[in-house]
């Protein structure tokens, strides 16, 4: 079966064939082989701890580049892969240690992915784990002058670079190198100040670059970003610090979500330098955000895309990798899905960092023709100047200007509930749903979400004060008859 996607201007073709090679996965791989290589480092200037003890912070430095293919060369297995993420903390594992924690962390995805993903209940945790990857290990290019484009992967909140590991050995075989590191917090695996968390990450990515350029001596052509999740935090403020990057790709980042309210407080956080060319690809969540990065940056050439069948689980490439490793595995809309995905990757940064298509065309976004993914407009622009005017806590400038486009922002989706649900932890939500009821006040919806916002905050006589309110409005709504019930028991 052949699926066409015409992006970019371009129409690329997929091959969907069912067989139990891993390393096919219904993808057109490139020209090239693709080599795979870790490195160990410890940063000194900053101290991690490690169970008892602190020791100088470790990188578990992943590595994925084109070579020319001379000949048959021995695949690396997955295993090979999972294995790195007991070993990311602390590289003296033992090796049962190691076979242990793989092992059950594959079973967990494997069966969540059987659950919800369609994956054949017959293939176990160990046929995955043996089964081929794209990548071999210790490849020397055979031509060392050539120069690729470099991308840094940014995985999400305190997970391994491996998560994706099918798209980066993807891009790679189409002729780009692919340098990353896994999540963690400031001082250990765990994630928890939010700031300090970015900016931990940042600086990891900071680092492996420099490890990348001084002690790998690796030249290259161009330099993008790619992230997934809190990871696109960490490339917003990584592409604002360092003037050299050219293209960035957020994957259902959390920059266009609820935690663009704080980036925008760091100190390195500066909408004038977010000027490259940027695409957003997000979930299937309708009416869940106002998309505040895309809809703030300086960028000319900037692009959104839903993903219509995929949630924010979906955009790893475990199930699309576990699903090729079984005839038997019937293909779902998020397993092709992520087919897509990676093909939209691969045309974004072939255009921006190996100019392989016209830089003036850039309305390739207009072109998305099937179900799998698609270019949207929206106009978010007054919902986004009235997000920053309360980030900049002027609030008589925000009421006016909710004066001024109040149509707009009341009509249809209720912009404004949106946003007060991506301030949820700041008060300014209040303040927010107080002027949705104050604009739209025969809408038991505003006194819903309003009523909620208080249930979560545990102001108990709030919330049914509100909940009550919409109950008059709507008087057999179940949702608030339900909600109206969960606070009598919080009582």
């Amino acid at each position: 079966m052949k699926v066409y996607l015409a992006i970019f201007g371009l129409v690329t073709l997929f091959t969907m064939n069912s067989t139990s090679d891993c390393m096919a996965a219904g993808l057109e791989f490139g020209p090239y082989g693709v080599g795979f290589d870790t490195y160990k480092a410890y940063d000194d200037s900053r101290l991690y701890v490690l169970g008892e003890d602190s020791v100088s912070r470790p990188l578990l430095i992943h590595f994925w580049y084109p070579f020319q293919k001379t000949g048959e060369s021995q695949a690396l297995k997955f295993k090979d892969y999972i294995d790195l993420i007991a070993q990311r903390e602390d590289f003296g594992r033992s090796r049962s240690e190691i076979d242990n924690h793989s092992f059950y962390y594959i079973k967990g995805y494997s069966d969540f992915a059987k659950s919800n993903f369609g994956l054949d209940t017959s293939i176990s945790a160990k046929f995955i784990l043996e089964s081929p990857v794209r990548a071999n290990s210790s490849i020397i290019n055979t031509d060392p002058k050539t120069k690729f484009p470099l991308l840094i992967y940014a995985p999400s909140n305190s997970k391994a670079s491996v998560q994706n590991h099918l798209l980066c050995e993807y891009l790679a075989s189409h002729g780009f190198m692919i340098l990353s590191v896994a999540s963690a917090g400031p001082n250990s695996i765990v994630r928890e100040s939010f700031t300090e968390s970015t900016m931990a990450q940042v600086t990891d990515m900071e680092y492996i670059l420099k490890f990348c350029e001084d002690s790998l001596k690796i030249k290259y052509e161009s330099l993008g970003l790619f992230g997934f999740s809190s990871g696109g935090n960490a490339i917003t403020i990584f592409q604002m610090r360092n003037k050299n990057v050219e293209a960035v790709l957020s994957l259902d980042g959390g920059q266009e979500y609820s935690t663009f309210i704080g980036l925008y407080s760091m100190q390195d956080f500066d909408l004038e330098k977010a000027n490259v060319p940027y695409l957003s690809l997000v979930n299937n969540y309708k009416d869940f955000s106002i998309y505040p990065m895309y809809n703030s940056i300086k960028s000319t050439e900037k692009y959104i895309c839903r993903m219509p069948y995929l949630n924010h689980n979906g955009f790893i490439s475990y199930w699309l990798y576990f699903s090729s490793c079984s005839p038997n595995t019937i293909k779902n809309n998020s397993i092709i899905s992520f087919e897509y995905l990676s093909e939209c990757a691969l045309r974004f940064f072939s255009k921006y960092l190996k100019h392989e298509t016209k830089k003036s065309d850039n309305n390739f976004s207009d072109e998305l023709t099937n179900k799998y993914i698609q270019s949207f407009k929206q106009d978010y622009s007054s919902i986004n100047t009235l997000c920053k005017t309360l980030l900049n806590n002027d609030l008589d400038s925000a009421s006016s200007l909710v004066e001024l486009h109040k149509e707009e922002l009341f009509g249809g989706a209720n912009q404004v509930n949106i946003l007060a649900r991506m301030f949820s932890d700041n008060e300014l939500a209040v303040w927010l749903y107080q002027k949705s009821v104050e604009y739209q006040p025969d809408s038991w919806e505003s006194y819903y979400d309003l009523g909620y916002y208080y249930k979560e905050k545990s102001e108990i006589l709030q919330a049914t004060k509100a909940l009550l309110e919409a109950k008059k409005l709507s008087p057999e709504n179940t949702k608030v008859t339900e909600l109206l019930i969960e606070l009598e028991k919080m009582e």
